[in-house]
């Protein structure tokens, strides 16, 4: 199941939106598909919209079409946003872990995406089922995840919402970020006042209504790279208001199994700084700290004193990007 990330920014649908109008919309959505596609189910519904599988009709090949909300449909704001989730998608879909988007239409009032369906597991469910992953597994996932930042970086696109339900692990073994639904650039300007985050893992800066930029994407990854390790949220609490508490505190503590690997320790603590200015400064040098533990990513080859760039290099990682396996 393509997993949507329920966030502060966007409520949960209403009544309206959580099932009852769902054949309705599917018969409108197989109207505007014509005889290209046959719609065959809904297989997730989030805060902002419902996912549909599709099929060609044609070559049999399976695809997603992501429907906003009708209750939605009618508030500028939330058609800017979802504009914007699909033009950063096709931006980074270049990248091979990052899905693509095919379209973006609007006909019917139905506005929706459409991507190839991934076939795989989310995150948040192989975390249920394993319990943790191992120290390789997890620096693999980082070390693919931040060629990927690595990439929106140079895009200058921002997630603000990087969780393990938004990440599919396919059957080849690559990671794959879905759900850019309140990403933002500076191409397209503030889309929200205010952009939050899933609360286990919003940087401090989201928290206090401050504008997000990488290294809040950065902050998410170190939480999601914890959680991993130990099979555990690293910020738990019987309240959101607890746990943002942690966040903007930097309370958190790793179990000692995880604590005393050094490598990995300060891997986290620079991830995790509550201060964004005393985290890694870009997803490149990031890339250049897994390097040094031993993951480094093939489209950095060329990519010499990885420790010592502070920003993505334009050129090598758009020139280099396509050779990733």
């Amino acid at each position: 199941m393509i997993a949507l990330g329920i966030n502060r920014a966007i409520a949960a649908p209403s009544t309206g939106d959580n099932g009852s109008d769902i054949p309705d919309i599917a018969a409108r959505l197989q109207i505007i598909f014509g005889s290209r596609f046959e719609v065959l189910q809904p297989i997730a519904i989030g805060g902002m919209a419902t996912i549909f599988q599709l099929r060609h009709r044609l070559h049999r090949g399976l695809f997603v079409a992501k429907v906003l909300h009708s209750r939605l449909a009618s508030k500028p704001g939330i058609i800017r946003s979802f504009r914007a989730e699909a033009a950063h998608a096709a931006r980074l879909g270049g990248h091979p872990n990052a899905v693509p988007v095919f379209d973006f239409g609007e006909l019917d009032g139905l506005f929706f995406i459409t991507m190839p369906y991934i076939e795989g597991e989310d995150v948040d469910k192989l975390l249920q089922r394993t319990g943790s992953l191992s120290r390789s597994e997890t620096l693999n996932f980082a070390a693919q995840i931040c060629s990927l930042l690595c990439f929106a970086e140079t895009e200058g696109i921002v997630h603000c919402d990087l969780t393990p339900a938004n990440f599919r692990l396919d059957i080849f073994g690559r990671y794959r970020l879905f759900d850019f639904g309140i990403s933002h650039s500076e191409a397209f300007g503030p889309e929200r006042s205010f952009i939050g985050g899933t609360p286990l893992y919003t940087s401090p800066e989201q928290l206090r209504g401050e504008t997000p930029d990488l290294r809040s994407d950065l902050y998410a990854l170190g939480a999601i790279l914890a959680e991993m390790l130990t099979g555990k949220p690293l910020f738990h609490a019987e309240t959101l208001t607890e746990i943002d508490r942690k966040h903007l505190n930097g309370d958190w503590q790793l179990p000692s199994v995880v604590k005393d690997d050094k490598g990995i320790g300060r891997l986290l603590e620079r991830l995790l700084a509550t201060r964004r200015e005393d985290r890694f400064q870009s997803a490149f040098e990031v890339s250049g700290a897994l390097d040094g533990l031993g993951f480094s990513r093939p489209e950095f080859r060329d990519c010499p004193a990885l420790h010592t760039v502070s920003r993505a290099p334009v050129q090598i990682v758009r020139r280099t990007r396509l050779s990733a396996d």
